[in-house]
């Protein structure tokens, strides 16, 4: 996986759309554990970080809007 489908992030700032969170909760958890642990985050605190990073995109994500050669990783 290296891009996130666009029709998936549009699923997500939808109310309700527990199907699509499952998805991207399974496609993004061992990314962003990897992307920890490569910052020297131990496997608790990996797991705490992921935590936080899917609370702030329920939050953030409605805002999200993708800009010419932007990624939604980048963003």
């Amino acid at each position: 996986m290296h891009t996130t489908s666009p029709t998936l992030l549009d699923q997500l700032r939808r109310p309700g759309e527990r199907a699509a969170w499952g998805r991207f909760v399974r496609l993004y958890t061992p990314l962003l554990v990897h992307w920890a642990a490569r910052r020297g985050f131990g496997p608790a605190d990996a797991d705490d970080v992921v935590q936080e990073v899917f609370a702030r995109l329920v939050r953030e994500l409605p805002r999200y809007t993708r800009g010419p050669g932007q990624s939604f990783r980048g963003w």
